[in-house]
C-alpha cells in the first residue's frame, strides 16, 4: 500500500478559497490531510470538477506510478454544462490544483520529479 502525500492544512489560506473550491478540497482531500488515493465518483458538475482537480494534482504529487501518467482525458469528468466552456472551467480550477500542490512539501512530489528525471531535468 502506498502513502499518498498529506497536505499542510497551515500552508493554506482557507480565507481565499471560495465555497465551491472547499467544498472540492473537501471531497478529494481525507480527514488526515492526505490527497485521495482513489479518484472520486462522477455524480454531477461539483464532483466532476473535484475529478478533474483530484486527477491533476495527482499527476504532480501521487507516489503511484500510475498516477504520473499524462492526464489527456482528465477533462471528459466535467459535465456536460462545464463542457462547453471547459478552457476557463480548466483556468479556473488550476488555481486550486497549483494551491493544493504547493500545500503539500516538495519532497512529496513524486510526479514531478518522475516527469523531471525523464525530461532530463
Amino acid at each position: 500500500m502506498t502513502n499518498m502525500p498529506k497536505v499542510n492544512i497551515e500552508n493554506i489560506n482557507a480565507d481565499t478559497l471560495t465555497d465551491e473550491e472547499r467544498e472540492i478540497f473537501n471531497i478529494i482531500i481525507k480527514k488526515d490531510n492526505s490527497v485521495r488515493a482513489s479518484k472520486p465518483k462522477v455524480k454531477d458538475a461539483l464532483t466532476g470538477r473535484a475529478s478533474y482537480v483530484w486527477r491533476m494534482v495527482c499527476f504532480q504529487v501521487s507516489p503511484k506510478p500510475a498516477h504520473q501518467c499524462m492526464p489527456v482525458c482528465a477533462n471528459f469528468d466535467l459535465k456536460d454544462e462545464d463542457w462547453e466552456n471547459r478552457r476557463e472551467v480548466e483556468k479556473e480550477l488550476e488555481k486550486l490544483i497549483d494551491i493544493i500542490v504547493n500545500g503539500i512539501d516538495k519532497s512529496e512530489w513524486h510526479g514531478i520529479k518522475r516527469w523531471g528525471r525523464a525530461l532530463g531535468y
